[in-house]
């Protein structure tokens, strides 16, 4: 890490003594809401990546920027950043699901008796069945559906979510679903296992609505590469492959819920074929990039970003927070038509702004940020203006629903100067502040930050709309958020008119729990790449002073083993460091240039 020395940065009380506060802006609610109105309609349909609904909103943010006088800063002269991304698969004709017993044989129907739902290296597999409950080996409540069952090269049936779903006394919470409960879980837990592929069924306990048994159909689906290939199949499907066994799925669920014991078997005599035939599908999508150049010789070169990303859940898929609503429009109002509003507006301000403008500004709404930070990743790899100059990175998502005057703020520690030039905009836009000091995220400006960037980011909090199609326009606090935007355009203004930029500090973070909940495991202390080039997991950086760094790890490493497994993909990785406790010390492989290198990595608690 290169940091600028000490002396070169005025401290910001003393800038703040030299030269009058940010210049202040009032934001109108209604020219604000108008924006997240039409971002957040059913016209774009949840502004899904690799859709013509995802271009429909871009279009209409670059001809907001264009109106306002702000010059294109994408590829070959545009107001666009073109990439590719993988969006999910695409069925094709191969795909077979047949069951042979003594007695009978029967095919499976693909979209009416099952649908693939994860991409795997083996697509024909053919073997015994095993049901195995669950699907869940959680030793931190001393539960095994796979204990004493050897399903090396065979084909498992298994139930969704977990032992006693709605039971406040279930060890597995009973309130709040683990991390075991999901569908990428029980697929590592099955290769981990041994198994060729993975039948997941409906619990029937729970859910009366057999008609949502599958994901809808679509042309092009979410799927994840799993390494193993998984299907979804339906009620009466597991229920006509149990009949040869003289099983029933209800009661077999209802007597693990009751002893809390796993009720697994080898169903005699039955043999699973199953072709998974899916093509990777990958979309163009945009970055939409707009500059106001600056005009002080000195530092013209020099630039302040302002991001938001615009790309949300479309239809849903597997990063809905609503798994049974699935197929209708999630429509991303506050997540992040209120932040990409918000970006359109302070451009305009700026723009409109006669006060003499010495350093750029450059507006970035990003694409590919819910699959994991694509769009902020790939600008940060191939800058449109030169990284070396950055100022800082401002980063709006989620600003749409202030509560109690109260906005939380990260990245706060990233430099020295931030604190008092927070709180003194907060306290001139009227807002209470929440902030933290780090710099990582689940949001766009964490791309900057492993960069050696400043960064603040902009958040109004989490609320059970989130990821839901219920996101919707009419429960945004247009108000509220022109609060935040007064707030965000003081701070850029004053970052415009400092003399020196802000000293970039690497935060020292102590193990946090990353929102995993109970029984998410030890603490490592990567930060993954969320790019799909690569088989095993590369980290973008890693936390300093955790585990993973203690090790030697650096960032751009590739882990593809973890104590003695093969890690193929995030899924993968996420699995084996939740089975494993703090202090274990475990071998951790990694390819660096190409070559590989084992370290012994001591892990540690999350705090």
């Amino acid at each position: 890490m290169s940091l600028r020395k000490k002396a070169v940065f005025l401290p910001l009380c003393l800038l703040l003594a030299l030269a009058s506060f940010g210049a202040s802006h009032s934001f109108q609610p209604d020219a604000y809401l108008r924006h997240v109105k039409f971002l957040a309609s059913d016209t774009l349909q949840g502004r899904g990546n690799g859709t013509p609904e995802l271009d429909q909103a871009a279009d209409y943010i670059a001809s907001e920027f264009k109106a306002s006088g702000l010059q294109p800063a994408g590829d070959g002269g545009s107001y666009f950043q073109k990439f590719t991304v993988t969006v999910g698969g695409k069925l094709g004709p191969a795909n077979r699901l047949s069951v042979k017993s003594a007695g009978s044989s029967f095919e499976a129907a693909v979209a009416r008796d099952f649908l693939p739902i994860g991409m795997g290296e083996k697509t024909s597999n053919s073997g015994e069945l095993i049901f195995a409950g669950y699907g869940i080996t959680a030793e931190e409540h001393k539960y095994d559906d796979y204990k004493d069952m050897d399903v090396t090269d065979k084909i498992v049936l298994v139930m969704t979510d977990e032992p006693g779903e709605n039971d406040s006394a279930s060890p597995f919470n009973g309130k709040e679903p683990t991390l075991h409960s999901h569908d990428n879980s029980k697929a590592a837990n099955a290769k981990f296992h041994g198994a060729r592929a993975l039948l997941i069924v409906q619990d029937p306990a729970n859910h009366e609505d057999a008609s949502r048994d599958l994901p809808v159909p679509a042309a092009e689906m979410e799927m994840d590469e799993l390494g193993i290939c998984v299907v979804r199949i339906t009620r009466g499907m597991a229920q006509r492959i149990l009949d040869a066994d003289k099983k029933n799925l209800l009661e077999l669920q209802k007597t693990i819920d009751a002893k809390g014991a796993p009720q697994s078997f080898a169903l005699k005599g039955i043999e699973v074929t199953l072709d998974v035939d899916v093509t990777r599908v990958s979309k163009e999508v945009r970055n939409v990039a707009a500059l106001l150049p600056g005009a002080d010789p000195a530092v013209a070169d020099e630039t302040v970003i302002i991001g938001a990303h615009y790309d949300h859940l479309g239809h849903g898929g597997r990063s809905s927070m609503s798994p049974q609503q699935i197929g209708q429009i999630h429509h991303g109002a506050d997540d992040n038509a209120s932040g990409t509003a918000g970006l359109i507006e302070i451009a305009a301000a700026l723009a409109k702004d006669p006060a003499p403008r010495r350093r750029a500004y450059l507006f970035i709404a990003f694409a590919g940020e819910e699959l994991g930070l694509r769009g902020s990743n790939y600008w940060t790899a191939h800058p449109t203006r030169p990284l070396e100059k950055m100022v800082a990175m401002l980063n709006m998502d989620m600003i749409g629903r202030l509560r109690s005057n109260q906005v939380t703020i990260s990245g706060v520690g990233t430099s020295p100067s931030f604190p008092d030039l927070v709180n003194a905009a907060a306290e001139d836009a009227g807002l209470v502040v929440k902030t933290s000091q780090s710099g990582y995220g689940s949001s766009d400006h964490m791309a900057f930050y492993i960069k050696n960037m400043p960064v603040l980011f902009f958040f109004s909090n989490l609320h059970t709309d989130y990821h839901r199609p219920e996101d919707t326009w009419d429960k945004i606090n247009a108000a509220g958020a022109s609060k935040i935007l007064g707030m965000v355009y003081t701070i850029a203004t004053r970052l415009d008119t400092v003399d020196q930029r802000p000293q970039f500090t690497k935060v020292d973070e102590p193990a946090a729990r990353p929102g995993g909940g109970p029984g998410y495991g030890a603490y490592f202390g990567s930060v993954p790449d969320m790019g799909d080039d690569v088989k095993g997991v590369r980290f973008s950086d890693v936390r300093p002073n955790s585990p993973a760094a203690k090790a030697g790890l650096k960032a751009q490493d590739i882990l593809v083993k973890f104590d003695g497994k093969d890690v193929a993909n995030l899924q993968d990785f996420t699995y084996v460091l939740r089975t494993h406790k703090p202090g274990d010390l475990v071998e951790v492989v990694v390819m660096r240039d190409g070559a590989p290198v084992a370290v012994q990595v001591k892990l540690e608690a999350r705090r």
